[in-house]
């Protein structure tokens, strides 16, 4: 195995009750298997616990009664879910849910090297079977944003989590302050829906990456892909992307008299 990479993500610490995650995370494991098939092994973080693991669970029930059994008995904090993703036939690939307080993440050990094969039609189409996992966890109701891709190559939430102030990401992507976060970014939130019209977001996309770059999924939330049609192949630097967003942002609101956010 090399490096761990992101396939899916999100902070959820900095947005979520902190009671809550523990359940989230078991829907999304569930929602993995309806996917991928059975767990290959369920296991607590190696830095929080010493039970042994538990491998070849083939029952969404029974992934639930022990997640629950172990957490009641003060383990379980943080847990893994590991399965082999049949999107890819010749070899075993890994993929890796990781449920812990300050995010959720689906990881990956092989380098992207399945989206990256000489196949155009190869990459698109597991490009398209991961876009279809990805939105469905997104599309969770408790999910408020989501990432799909190391280098945020496409995003499904709530419009206002597009506007990332730098120090605001700074503090949501360092786990000694992700949690302690969580008061400003609601409030940020709060005011980005109040003052900002979805409209206004979605024309901003669709000039910068096209018409079909960016939908309306329901629940007040988009879906945006800052990819064509390969995972790798990115349109546009998102990091990039989301700076000239937040300045369309802020000059869209300066002409209102309104300054969304003010680090401190």
């Amino acid at each position: 195995m090399e490096k761990k990479t992101r396939l899916i993500f999100t902070y959820w610490g900095s947005y979520l009750d902190p009671d809550t995650y523990a359940d989230i995370g078991i829907n999304i494991a569930q929602m993995l298997m309806k996917y991928w098939g059975e767990v290959k092994r369920l296991e607590g973080s190696e830095h929080f616990s010493k039970r042994r693991p538990i491998d070849d669970i083939n029952s969404l029930d029974r992934l639930k009664e022990i997640i629950l059994q172990r957490r009641s008995e003060g383990d379980y904090e943080i847990f893994d879910v590991t399965y082999f993703n049949p999107t890819v036939t010749e070899e075993i690939y890994v993929n890796r849910l990781e449920i812990g307080k300050y995010m959720m993440s689906v990881k990956e050990y092989d380098n992207l090297k399945f989206f990256r094969t000489s196949s155009p039609e190869v990459n698109e189409h597991r490009t398209e079977e991961l876009l279809k996992v990805f939105t469905d966890i997104a599309n969770h109701p408790s999910i408020r944003e989501c990432w799909m891709g190391d280098d945020w190559n496409a995003f499904m939430g709530e419009p206002a989590f597009l506007y990332r102030p730098e120090s605001l990401q700074q503090k949501i992507g360092t786990f000694l302050y992700t949690l302690k976060v969580r008061n400003e970014v609601l409030a940020l939130v709060d005011r980005f829906h109040t003052h900002v019209p979805t409209d206004l977001v979605i024309r901003f996309i669709q000039n910068r990456l096209g018409q079909e770059a960016v939908r309306e999924m329901g629940n007040n939330k988009i879906l945006v892909k800052f990819y064509d049609r390969e995972l790798t192949k990115l349109k546009v630097n998102p990091w990039d992307f989301l700076k000239e967003y937040k300045r369309h942002v802020d000059e869209y609101l300066l002409g209102k008299g309104i300054r969304l956010y003010s680090s401190s």
